[in-house]
């Protein structure tokens, strides 16, 4: 059923268009140097005990860079490049537990909840630039570390009959951890672009372009 709802998301937001925004060779490099950005900062994991890996996600930056459907065209690229890099690297085999498939749904919904945000500042807050830092980049990224986790922890009971309340206690309890930072990587990392390239945002970015 997950997964169903999944393709209908992706059918009904991605279009020949999106191909079309690809050839612009700005919007090019920008989705280059994300997609490389986040298989680098999702490689950085910590893992608990029985349950799924936690990373920094740095996916409200990707969301105001390239917008809702080139980030949801990014997430399953970033995810899969390593395991092809391993597969040729190390001649290893395709995962058989397609461990991929929960962090693809859980990025996935906190990439629309950072659009969402995104779409609420435009429309009903002023459009101050300390707006735009701290809401939709240090409060958006703070919620969507919060969501991440609580997605993951909901995915992974779904999966697993054997996981403890305990243990999903436990692995809630280190939100804070993650969504704090999470904030402050988005938000450092909105404030230099709208100080010194506004127009790599998707909100800034000329229509030629």
């Amino acid at each position: 059923m997950l997964m169903i709802t999944l393709a209908f998301l992706y059918y009904l937001l991605l279009d020949r268009k999106v191909l079309q925004l690809l050839k612009q060779p700005l919007i090019q490099a920008l989705f280059i140097g994300c997609l490389l950005a986040c298989c680098v900062l999702w490689q950085l994991q910590a893992t608990l005990p029985g349950l799924p890996p936690v990373h920094f996600l740095g996916i409200t930056a990707t969301v105001l860079i390239l917008g809702l459907r080139l980030t949801l065209l990014l997430v399953p690229l970033a995810l899969l490049l390593p395991i092809w890099a391993a597969m040729f690297l190390n001649h290893s085999a395709w995962p058989a537990d397609h461990a991929w498939l929960w962090p693809w749904c859980a990025t996935a919904v906190c990439a629309v909840q950072s659009y969402l945000v995104y779409l609420w500042v435009e429309r009903y807050l002023s459009q101050h630039m300390f707006v735009r830092i701290f809401i939709c980049g240090f409060f958006n990224a703070m919620l969507s570390g919060a969501l991440f986790m609580s997605a993951l922890a909901l995915l992974h009971s779904w999966q697993d009959s054997h996981v403890s309340a305990s243990q999903l206690t436990d692995y809630l309890l280190t939100i804070p951890l993650l969504a704090m930072p999470e904030a402050l990587l988005n938000g450092m990392a909105l404030t230099l672009l709208l100080v010194y390239r506004p127009h790599w945002l998707a909100a800034f970015r000329p229509p030629e372009c």
